[in-house]
């Protein structure tokens, strides 16, 4: 087998593994709702947006099995994110969403650590504090997260602290901070007996970039996966983050399109 064979079917086979354990997992805030062929997380009560992802239909049903999970959502008085993978089916449905109004604003790649593979790094330290995010700090993360990622996150602030609760919360939260203000942020989820824990939000306003805050940040989020006995860490990278972990490690799995019946709401707007 030739190394791009190899490297295809490495990619697919940690896809699978990743979607069969990530197709059941409860999130805060929602409902989870499993068939064979689609993975559904309902809104509970304060936002308008489900979740649709991990998608096999055959071809010949794919048509209607779309109309079926969109009118689903609009029969609720919803708005849903479609997140979308390269390896779900048919191999065109991006093509199929888009024909029915969905758009997406940016593409991510899905990336894959082996923990095992890393070895802690140490920082000196700076005039930036990089810690645990404290509840008061939550606010001023959703706020960063707008600034960086330049559009509304109304519901960002709300889900931090359901997936921070110290009872039944699922992730890390940790912040750079001056003495004035938070400049960067990120997280991290577990999910049960899950092999794979979820890196999420890493954000840094540009002014601090450049100066090993994201490491830093990352660092912390990776010794707490290898503290738990977690063997792998995924992530969904936006472009600018690509390059940066998959020097830390990361292997790319997959393209990720989050197609959404509703458009980002850009900052400024209305």
């Amino acid at each position: 087998m030739t190394a791009f064979g190899e490297a295809t079917r490495w990619r697919r086979h940690m896809f699978e593994r990743y979607a069969s354990e990530r197709r059941t997992v409860t999130v805060p805030g929602y409902s989870v709702e499993v068939d064979a062929d689609i993975t559904r997380h309902h809104p509970q009560g304060w936002d308008d947006e489900a979740l649709l992802w991990l998608a096999r239909f055959p071809k010949s049903a794919a048509d209607r099995r779309i109309a079926e999970e969109l009118a689903n959502v609009r029969d609720r008085g919803w708005q849903a994110e479609w997140k979308l993978h390269d390896f779900d089916e048919p191999d065109d449905l991006k093509a199929r969403l888009e024909a029915r109004g969905l758009s997406c604003h940016h593409i991510e790649a899905l990336m894959v650590l082996d923990v095992a593979k890393t070895q802690p790094r140490t920082f000196d330290e700076t005039d930036v504090e990089v810690a645990v995010a404290s509840p008061e700090e939550i606010d001023e993360i959703a706020r960063l997260g707008e600034d960086v990622w330049k559009c509304r996150l109304p519901w960002l602030a709300r889900t931090l602290r359901e997936m921070t609760d110290p009872i039944s919360g699922t992730a890390s939260l940790y912040c750079a901070r001056t003495r004035d203000r938070v400049v960067g942020a990120g997280w991290i989820e577990f999910h049960g007996g899950s092999r794979f824990a979820q890196l999420c939000g890493g954000a840094l306003l540009e002014a601090y970039r450049g100066r090993r805050l994201y490491s830093r940040l990352f660092e912390l989020r990776v010794a707490q996966a290898r503290a738990r006995g977690v063997p792998y860490i995924a992530v969904d990278a936006a472009p600018m983050s690509r390059p940066i972990l998959e020097r830390r490690g990361f292997r790319f799995v997959c393209h990720t399109y989050p197609m959404r019946t509703r458009a980002y709401e850009a900052l400024g707007s209305g």
